[in-house]
């Protein structure tokens, strides 16, 4: 009698764990359900920050965002990825805002430098990406004839040889810096336009002789 009391028992139990773990996941199902489908939580509003050179309707249409769109559908992984894919973006950042808010985090590029490639003069950041020039905000680099598109590790090579130079001649001396595969030097001064060697070392003890 005891034993089959027991067994009572224990499937009374089982029963009612079966039934909790049916009522957690339909429960589970209609939150779901009621989130990626209700009218509050339609994105309305979009917002970027930290755009200087990019135009937010450039951001907007890279990260393929529509208005009305559930905000718990939006791929924020993918949309960043997008993003990142503008020229000028650095890195990017996308965040859900509930209950109907999508927020873009922008970092840009800085250009550190002037390049001519093929006669047109264009700037580039310190990870060697090659922007177009920005006519609103003219700089007054030395010029680096030496880059090449395609070439990302060996201009960062030759970048990393152009901040050095400046830190040793200064930017304001120099009009135009060439650097070779092979990491020699030859500048051009702000002030005569001879084409001066300094060789692959000691630039500022060549220059100052």
């Amino acid at each position: 009698m005891k034993s089959r009391v027991a067994k009572l028992i224990r499937f009374a139990q089982i029963l009612m764990a079966v039934c909790s773990m049916v009522g957690l996941s339909w429960g589970t199902y209609e939150v779901i359900l009621y989130l990626r489908t209700a009218p509050r939580f339609e994105v309305h509003k979009f917002s970027v920050t930290g755009l200087k050179h990019v135009r937010q309707s450039e951001v907007l249409a890279n990260a393929g965002f529509e208005v009305g769109t559930n905000v718990f559908r939006v791929d924020l992984r993918e949309m960043r990825k997008h993003v990142e894919e503008l020229d000028w973006v650095r890195y990017a950042s996308v965040q859900r805002i509930l209950p109907d808010q999508i927020v873009i985090k922008i970092v840009e590029r800085e250009p550190i430098g002037l390049t001519r490639i093929q006669g047109e003069i264009y700037q580039f950041d310190i990870d060697g990406k090659i922007l177009d020039p920005d006519s609103a905000n003219a700089s007054s680099f030395p010029v680096l004839d030496s880059l090449r598109r395609g070439d990302r590790a060996g201009n960062v090579r030759k970048i990393d040889r152009y901040r050095h130079i400046l830190e040793e001649l200064g930017q304001t001396s120099l009009s135009e810096i060439h650097i070779t595969d092979s990491g020699e030097v030859t500048i051009v001064s702000a002030s005569d336009p001879i084409l001066i060697n300094l060789g692959t070392a000691e630039f500022r003890s060549r220059w100052v002789k």
